[in-house]
This record gives C-alpha cells, sequence and structure tokens, in this order.
C-alpha cells in the first residue's frame, strides 16, 4: 500500500508511531532525485526523495544502531532522543552479527544514541517533571546526572514535611531465589494502599524474576479470596523491563535474605553486569509521589564488597540514602556555585542582611537550601517564599525568556 500510494496514505495520516524495525519493513525506501544529492529541505516544503519530513527516534539507548539507521533513511531530517544513564539494548534471543571492531570504532557501541551522540550536535533536557518531592530524584541526580536536573516541587508538598521514601524492615526468608515473607508484605502493603490511597496508582518493582512471579501470584491469589479486584493500573515488574513506566506509588522488593541456615547469598545478577546501575537508576525514577522500599536487610548488611562493577555498590548507596530519607534525615542541598566568586554573589549579601528585603524576625531565615532558588524563606521552619537573583542560576538559563518568563511560570505552577 505505501509503496504504491504513499503520497497518498500519509496525507491522510501524516503521523505514524512505530518500532525502527516496522518503519523500514512497511516504508518504502525512496530514492532521492537524479543528480541531486540528499539535503534535507526544511518541514513542510516536501519530502523530495524521502517518505517523511522528520524521525524522531525515542528510547535510542534501548534501540541497536543497525535497527535505527535503515529507518533514517526514511527521513528528510532525524531527531534522536534517549537517555545514556537507562537501559542499554538487551534481545537474549536474537543473535547479532559480530566480528573484530578494533579497526572500526563505531562499532564498538551498541545503542544508536551512543552512536548518533558520535556525530551529531547534543542537547540535555534538565526540567524534570516526574518526581514531585526532591528525595525521590536526588540520588539519581547525584549519582547519574552529575546534579544537572532541575526539579520544581509542589509548595505544599513540602511543606508537609513527610518523607517521600518509606524504608519497611521484614523478616525475611530466602529460598529458591524467592523471598516470601517479604512478597506478603508486599502484598498487604498492595492492598493497604489501595484502601487508604484508592485514587494512586500503584507499581510493584522487584529485583528478579522469580520474586516478580511470586508476587504477582499472591496477589492474584490473594484477590480471588478476598473477593476483589486488582486495581487496572497495578503493575508487578522486575529491573529489566521497567523502564518506561510511571505510578503515584512505587512499592520496591529488594528480595534478599539469609537462607534457613542463616547464610546471606547474594547473586546480583543483571545488577552486577557491564552497565548494570543503570537498571537501578530507571526502577528509583519511576515514583511520582512516593517510595515504599520493602526489605530483609538493613543497608550496612547488603555486602557489595567482592562485586565487580558499580551496580551492586550504587544499591547499597541507595539503601542508606532510603533509610536517611525515610527517618527524616533529608536536607536538601543548594545547587553548588560553578565559575562565580561566591561570596561576591548577591545571594550571599540578601542572606547576610535579610532584613534589606524582608521584615525579618527570629523565626523567619533566608538562606541557600533549595536548589532551584537562590534564596529560600523560612518561617518557623516551613517553607514560605522563595527570591531569585541575577546570580548564576540566572546565567545558567537557557535563554532570557527562561529566566524572565518560565521560571517564574513553573513556580507559581507549583504554588510558590
Amino acid at each position: 500500500l505505501l509503496t504504491h500510494y504513499a503520497d497518498e496514505v500519509l496525507k491522510l495520516v501524516p503521523c505514524w508511531l512505530a518500532s525502527p524495525e516496522s518503519v523500514s519493513a512497511i516504508s518504502p525506501l525512496l530514492a532521492s532525485p537524479k543528480g541531486e544529492e540528499k539535503n534535507p529541505p526544511p518541514l513542510g516544503e516536501g519530502r523530495g526523495g524521502d517518505l517523511f519530513d522528520l524521525v524522531i527516534f525515542d528510547e535510542a539507548s534501548q534501540c541497536y544502531a543497525e535497527r535505527g539507521i535503515p529507518a533514517m533513511f526514511r527521513g528528510a531530517q532525524v531527531v534522536i532522543t534517549g537517555d545514556s544513564q537507562q537501559l542499554q539494548p538487551s534481545d537474549l534471543y536474537r543473535v547479532r552479527y559480530e566480528e573484530d571492531t578494533d579497526d572500526q570504532p563505531d562499532l564498538e557501541v551498541d545503542s544508536l544514541l551512543d552512536l548518533a551522540a558520535r556525530y551529531l550536535p547534543q542537547a540535555q533536557l534538565r526540567g524534570h517533571y516526574r518526581s514531585q518531592s526532591l528525595e525521590l530524584i536526588d540520588f539519581s541526580n547525584r549519582h547519574f546526572y552529575g546534579e544537572n536536573l532541575e526539579l520544581l516541587p509542589d509548595f505544599r508538598l513540602v511543606n508537609r514535611q513527610e518523607p517521600a521514601i518509606a524504608y519497611l524492615k521484614v523478616e525475611g526468608l530466602w529460598q529458591n531465589n524467592q523471598n516470601r515473607p517479604e512478597a506478603e508484605a508486599v502484598v498487604a502493603l498492595v492492598w493497604q494502599l489501595t484502601s487508604r490511597q484508592p485514587d494512586k496508582e500503584i507499581g510493584v518493582v522487584t529485583f528478579n524474576f522469580q520474586q516478580q512471579t511470586l508476587i504477582q501470584d499472591l496477589l492474584e491469589a490473594s484477590a480471588a479470596e478476598q473477593n476483589r479486584m486488582l486495581p487496572p493500573s497495578l503493575f508487578v515488574k522486575n529491573i529489566e523491563n521497567v523502564q518506561g513506566d510511571e505510578r503515584d506509588i512505587i512499592v520496591f522488593s529488594l528480595g534478599y535474605a539469609p537462607d534457613t541456615a542463616g547464610r546471606l547469598v547474594m547473586q546480583f545478577g543483571s545488577l552486577n553486569q557491564q552497565g548494570g546501575e543503570n537498571r537501578l537508576n530507571v526502577a528509583v525514577t519511576r515514583a511520582r509521589e512516593k517510595i515504599h522500599l520493602v526489605s530483609s536487610l538493613l543497608p550496612h548488611q547488603l555486602r557489595t564488597d567482592g562485586t565487580l562493577h558499580a551496580g551492586p555498590k550504587l544499591l547499597r548507596q541507595y539503601l542508606e540514602y532510603a533509610w536517611q530519607v525515610s527517618a527524616g534525615k533529608y536536607v536538601p542541598q543548594p545547587r553548588p556555585v560553578r565559575g562565580f566568586v561566591s561570596g561576591h554573589l548577591l545571594k550571599d549579601k540578601v542572606v547576610a542582611q535579610p532584613n534589606l528585603l524582608l521584615a525579618a524576625d527570629a523565626n523567619t531565615l533566608a538562606i541557600k537550601e533549595l536548589p532551584f532558588a537562590d534564596v529560600t524563606v523560612k518561617h518557623n521552619g516551613r517553607y514560605d517564599s522563595l527570591i531569585l537573583t541575577d546570580d548564576e542560576l540566572y546565567y545558567q538559563s537557557s535563554s532570557a525568556k527562561a529566566a524572565h518568563a518560565y521560571t517564574h511560570m513553573l513556580l507559581q505552577a507549583k504554588n510558590w
């Protein structure tokens, strides 16, 4: 159909959503006009020898380069988007052509995103909109994104002063690559959450497939026994296949626990592979509002000294982070000042002499605390307002419109 009637079909359906393989399979590869080089025309000015004006790749970190390149040839212009800190391509059931790549550097990368990064201009999207609390994204922001992400939490939410991560310690037992007591605790927690907050979407994430299967079976059995329906939005997944999902509340089942002999043997699986830490990053960034971490271990019990790669070590650091957040010990940090002499900034003068701007008293503080503002005003320990100055955050804005319009608009939308 597309081979013979491409123009007519695209007039009827101008926007297509498909996998790269599908695009290559169903779309004809049109030749460029004879004798002309393949220069992409501006959008909207005709396709020339290309089927589409624009081809956009999403989640390109998960697309093998050789599967994406044919689809690129169907477009006059190409945009490739993805996150190099998330999952890389993985397909256990297909054989890839392999050969000695020592003299061909482009064959050393797997994903289309990594290949494109070698040749195309890059832009990093910094605004983070999923997590509504700083605690939910701060760990990944520090360990994966170089503290470059920008998060604007809701004013009312931060003033609740309720930890966004809850650490639930249970007495689990590891048998047959499963932890049944922990799975039962997860099921009980899911029912508790659905009863207390029926309007919230819930997801369960596990660190191995066997635990995922056990929790799914127990949930379905419990629903049948109680004659209740599981929420349609509820999912139970492991860290291998949760990328792209998000829920209001995420429940983690760590799984690891002593066996019947009291021995603690931890097989970290894909987490201990090269790039396995990306799986952890994906898992801990799925929640919009709250994370419940169900664990049979305390952070110091997770032994990672003998592990080869960064994944297990970062997992232990995340457990320590979650434990501190759950205990109410999380303290937000202002964004580090880079490229400026800190003592000469206007915000330093405001902090040193708050009476210049505020009717300050013993209960009102002007401090540098939140990473998305220059000065934070707190009254009796609660957030009151923000002061923006023309210091380094202003000059780091992507444009004058971002500094003078978007920042204010977004803050007001978040009730600041």
